[in-house]
């Protein structure tokens, strides 16, 4: 068959490598460079202003080690090298406070004084966050089910510490996340404890899709400008801005869902019902070396989650440091981070290099018919594909799109 994808991030090319070997498979992405929210400086994204010989991740980083099981087949498909990467946190507060989760405490106090102080300025908090960890626990896929996040956590100090951490794995504004599904963020948070492993992919996430690529057969075209997709009994029509008209026996939309409506020239009501409430979620992350923020707090290790709050105490930003999570050197006097509504603390001499990052706004209303479109896929010609049908991470992106190649007859891994 023929078979379109229109989207060239996690979702679509795993869709794309997978059914490559049973058909005969075309991809559009809008975008310049494939990837999606994969931006691998000195890989898929050019960066005059940094060394050639370094590689950093401006999005998509680092994965769980035991709680991805689709994303580590297919990184082992492509005989792609991963290797564990520590992972810690500090929490900075509008009132000067600033708490280190034990991950920090261990590897970021020099003393055993230092880590007893950390230790008990840390157990202020702990019990709420057992409580919080507790429910999250225990509670079930039907209690979660149409119910917001802010109905589990909420406004002490361990509560924003986690919805911060909300905030960073899903590129959403921290005032949205009271709003964001419990279905999708409990059993996230319950997977995240102190003992959870994570690993980085070695030389960047972008090597991954380079594997994709140097064994995929099909057509792909960038920078291409989609203005229609019309379905009938003889199949699907795809018709570009330019004129280019191509038809296809299938298509898999592997976008965001706020896209979908906006591309289908014939939506049928249930499409209408199944996407009409996903919004467009916009945010820009910056790449820099200004470490000048920590310094306010007198702090001299940066862990890979640093959250803080803003002074007027009603939004949030993050700075990981890349350093660790990238697999570099940490002897250098150079500091690399990734920040995200940070600008005001940024100095733009500092900055390398700025990504703009599309994703799916989540709410309880936008999710409600996950499940509808998983179990009618396939009608009229037309697929889904894309993380925010599942658990709306890396390993959802890669799980859907295995999904999609099983209904289609490809490659099984």
């Amino acid at each position: 068959m023929k078979i379109a994808i229109i989207g060239g991030g996690a979702a679509g090319m795993t869709a794309a490598h997978l059914l490559d070997k049973t058909h005969d498979i075309t991809l559009f992405e809008k975008q310049p460079i494939l990837g999606g929210n994969i931006r691998t400086l000195n890989k898929n994204v050019a960066c005059d202003s940094l060394d050639q010989n370094i590689t950093l991740d401006n999005g998509v980083i680092e994965f769980q080690r035991d709680y991805f099981p689709n994303f580590h087949k297919l990184m082992h498909n492509l005989q792609v090298p991963l290797e564990h990467t520590p992972i810690s946190s500090e929490l900075f507060l509008a009132n000067d406070r600033y708490y280190k989760s034990t991950g920090a405490i261990r590897y970021g106090c020099k003393t055993k004084w230092e880590k007893l102080s950390e230790s008990l300025n840390l157990a202020s908090i702990i019990f709420s966050y057992l409580n919080v960890y507790a429910r999250m626990h225990f509670a079930n896929q039907n209690s979660i089910r149409n119910r917001p996040v802010s109905d589990y956590l909420g406004n002490n100090i361990s509560a924003r510490w986690l919805k911060m951490l909300l905030m960073y794995a899903y590129s959403m504004p921290y005032k949205k996340i009271d709003d964001f599904p419990a279905e999708i963020a409990i059993p996230l948070l319950a997977h995240s404890g102190m003992n959870t492993k994570w690993e980085r992919i070695v030389g960047g996430v972008y090597s991954y899709i380079e594997k994709i690529l140097m064994q995929f057969s099909g057509s792909i075209h960038c920078n291409a400008n989609i203005i229609s997709v019309t379905r009938d009994s003889s199949g699907v029509e795809i018709q570009l801005i330019n004129g280019d008209q191509y038809h296809f026996d299938k298509i898999i939309f592997a976008t965001t869902p706020d896209q979908i409506l906006t591309l289908l020239k014939d939506p049928t009501e249930n499409e209408i019902k199944r996407f009409k409430d996903w919004k467009l979620n916009t945010i820009n992350t910056i790449i820099h070396t200004d470490t000048s923020i920590y310094k306010h707090f007198g702090v001299t290790y940066f862990s890979e989650f640093d959250l803080f709050q803003n002074k007027n105490n009603e939004d949030s930003g993050y700075n990981a440091y890349l350093d660790r999570l990238c697999g570099l050197s940490t002897e250098d006097d150079i500091n690399f981070s990734l920040a995200y509504n940070m600008e005001q603390h940024i100095a733009p001499d500092k900055i390398i290099d700025t990504q703009q990052h599309n994703s799916p706004m989540y709410n309880v209303e936008a999710i409600r018919y996950r499940q509808e479109i998983l179990q009618t896929n396939g009608e009229n010609h037309t697929y889904h594909a894309g993380a925010y049908l599942f658990e709306g991470l890396h390993e959802g992106a890669v799980t859907s799109g295995f999904v999609v190649s099983e209904l289609l007859g490809g490659l099984r891994l």
